[in-house]
Formats: structure tokens, sequence, C-alpha cells
């Protein structure tokens, strides 16, 4: 285990302690995990040629503590997973995510929110089946952090404001570290004199994105020796309102409907400086300025049903969203349908699909170009054994369809995992 990772979960365990101790009047967990997690994945790149197929084995420890009371919820949980691959060891690595959430209600009319979130991965897939969009094996350290208020101004109307900062930065120089800021402005209102259980709602959002790079590399080009020193980087404001339902179609279902536009402004800076050895010729910096402006239609819809034995999601969206570890962002659609039944007492069951499009503009000359569409498939079993012991069984299929460069990856992915967990507070 790395000595970073070592204080870290140690840090959190103090934490975790030190807020449990001497509670009696709330509702606590501290609950310990470990998982064994063996995956069997046909393409580890999702690459259209010279696929790479492995058998990657696991550990993955867990802590997490939960606090309820009257006024206030706290969670927060750290994860290590150390992986191992049978065939391709230059793989091998450890990846690490921790979380805090806190929510407080002051009085009847506040709720006060705060979130955190650190992580440290570097696995190729991470975020196929988030974003549609395949990273390579270069680390990524993130942080996030938002923090919320909402407010209930009468029986009718409420209020939120939302903030949120984002941090990206890859070990990579040649892929581009990120920063966001996100700001959004909310209003609801009942609409029950007209639709029975419907809240209308109002959104107004702003998001700044920043993407930058700098790196320098070496060729030939003659008799010459050629080092060029490359520097890009961009900015994105981004624009939105939307304006909704969010409805009770009965008690077990619900819909949130959200449709509206966005205007979004892109620059981009490039900076290009070549030396030429030998002899030592340095030619003059090049700058390049570009800049862009785009409308946009912005919405999703949201479908939730919740019984006894089942449940189901449904999310239809579409918005401009950042590309981690590339200089663009993207006008990104989504589809996600997912559905879990209790199969048997202890025996559970789930299948899902999801579909991305992540487009940009053609004519965009401030970004990467981008054109991808992604399809995962899937579906799995969980059955708790006892009380300590769950067993879980995953296949995903994987269709990876890069436009741009007009290649088309497919992936099999097999997951077994048994997990052990004990509450020591139950």
């Amino acid at each position: 285990m790395k000595p970073a990772s070592i204080r870290t979960l140690l840090l959190i365990l103090t934490m975790v302690l030190g807020a449990v101790h001497g509670v009696v009047a709330a509702d606590n967990q501290l609950i310990t995990s470990v998982a064994a997690i063996y995956e069997y994945n046909d393409n580890i790149f999702l690459s259209s040629a010279d696929e790479i197929s492995d058998n990657i084995y696991t550990i993955a420890p867990k802590l997490e503590m939960v606090r309820n009371s009257e006024r206030y919820n706290i969670r927060a949980d750290g994860k290590l997973e150390f992986y191992r691959y049978q065939d391709n060891d230059a793989f091998d690595d450890t990846d690490q995510w921790y979380n805090g959430k806190f929510e407080a209600t002051p009085s009847e009319f506040w709720t006060l929110g705060a979130q955190a979130h650190l992580s440290d991965d570097s696995r190729p897939d991470r975020d196929i089946e988030e974003t549609g969009l395949v990273l390579d094996n270069t680390r990524r350290k993130r942080i996030n952090a938002g923090t919320s208020a909402n407010y209930i101004f009468s029986e009718m109307v409420g209020g939120g404001l939302f903030l949120e900062f984002n941090r990206e930065n890859f070990d990579d120089p040649e892929v581009s570290d990120r920063k966001d800021y996100h700001v959004v402005l909310a209003m609801t209102r009942s609409l029950d004199a007209w639709l029975a259980r419907t809240t209308g709602r109002l959104n107004l959002g702003y998001s700044h994105y920043e993407f930058e790079r700098e790196f320098e590399s070496t060729g030939t080009q003659g008799i010459f020796e050629v080092t060029t020193l490359l520097g890009d980087r961009s900015e994105v404001d981004n624009y939105s309102l939307t304006a909704g339902t969010e409805s009770a179609l009965t008690e077990k279902v619900n819909l949130v409907v959200d449709l509206g536009g966005r205007y979004a402004q892109s620059q981009r800076e490039l900076k290009l400086a070549r030396t030429y050895s030998p002899p030592l010729i340095i030619e003059a910096p090049s700058r390049t300025d570009d800049d862009y402006d785009s409308f946009g239609f912005v919405g999703s819809v949201t479908f939730t049903y919740r019984g006894e034995r089942s449940r189901s999601d449904l999310l239809l969206s579409h918005d401009l969203q950042p590309v981690s570890g590339q200089n663009a962002t993207v006008n990104r659609t989504t589809v996600r349908l997912s559905g879990s039944r209790r199969l048997l007492e202890h025996l559970h069951g789930n299948l899902f699909f999801q579909w991305y499009q992540n487009i940009n503009d053609q004519d965009d000359s401030t970004q990467q170009d981008i054109d991808t569409q992604t399809w995962n498939a899937g579906g799995g079993l969980r059955w708790a054994l006892n009380d300590y012991f769950d067993l879980t069984a995953n296949y995903v299929y994987t269709i990876y369809d890069d436009r741009e460069a007009g290649t088309t990856a497919y992936r099999n992915l097999g997951i077994i995992q048994l997990e052990a967990h004990h509450d020591w507070l139950d």
C-alpha cells in the first residue's frame, strides 16, 4: 500500500471515530468492508486494433461512516482498489476514492448541504459508463466540492443556490488539466391548483471551464534536431435556462422534465516555440487566438419507478459538457435505462442499457474535434449469502464508435465479486 494511501485512511478513520464517539441520540453506522474481484476484459483500452485482453484481480477495502439525526445527516467513505493484471503487470496500480456529504436543517425553512469528492485513478475504462468516453491509463487526480442552500419562502414557493468546483490534474503533460466552476439558481412553485402532485421548476445556470496543457517534444527535420514547446489553453463560459415540472404520477412513479436553452462562449490560446540545433537557432514564438459562440438546446427527462420488489429508472438528457483529458466541451446526448428486481428473498437481478453521443461543432476552432457514440448493455445478479457476505456477478457489452477517427471498438467485460461487510455499531 502506498504511504499516502495509509495516511489518508488513518485520517478518515480518526475523523470517523471522533465524530461517532459519545453519540447516543443518533442513528449511526460504522461499516468496514472488503471485496475480492475477478474481471475478464477482452479489450482493456477499447481499441479497434491491437486489442489487449487480460484477467484482472482486485482487492478493495472500504470504510464508511453514516450519522443521521433530526437536524443533520453525515456520510463519509474511503475506498482503495489494489488491482493486478495477470499478463500485463505494467498496468498494475492502486486507485483511491474518498467522499463526504453533509446535510443540515437548522430550521423548518432552511436546508443546507455540502459535499466533497477526491479520487486518484488510472483505469482506461473509468468513464465509459458515466460519459461514454475512453481515456488511456494516465493517472488522474480529481477534487470536487460543492455547497447548497435551499429556503422555503411559503407553502407554495421555494428556492435554492448551488455552487460547485471541480479540478482534474493528469500526470502526463500532454493531457489537458481542467478546472470547472458552476453556479445554479433554482426556484420551485407548487402547481397543485392546476396539476395534482406537481411542482414547477426554473433553473438558471452558469458554468466556467478552463483547459490547459503545456509540453515539450523533440523530433528531427533534415539535419536538425527540433525541440517544440506547445502551450494550449482554452476557456468556455456556458449560460443556461430551463423550466420544467416534477410530478408524482402515483405513489410509486415520479416524472421530472426540464427543457430550455444555452449560450456558450469559447476562447483558445495556442502558443508554439521551436528551437533548432545544431547550431542553436531559436524561432520566434507564434501565438494563435480563436473564439467561438454557440447556442443550443438543453433538456432532461427523468422517470423513476419504486415498487416493493422492483425498481426502474429512465434518463434522457442533452447538454454541453466538458471532456476529461482534452481541450474540449461536447454536446452530450444521454439515454440510460436500468431496472432491478428481487427474484428471491436474498437474490436480486438487474439489467441496464446506455447510449451516449458526444459531438462538438465542427466549425469550432477552439475545440479538439470529437464525434463518438457509445453503447453499453449488461446485467447481473447479487446473492446475499448471509448478513456479512454478498456474491455478485455482472456482464457488460460495449460498442465504442469513434466517427472522427473512423473506427469502432467492441468490449466484453465479465465481473465476479465476493464482498464481506460489517457494521461495528449495529
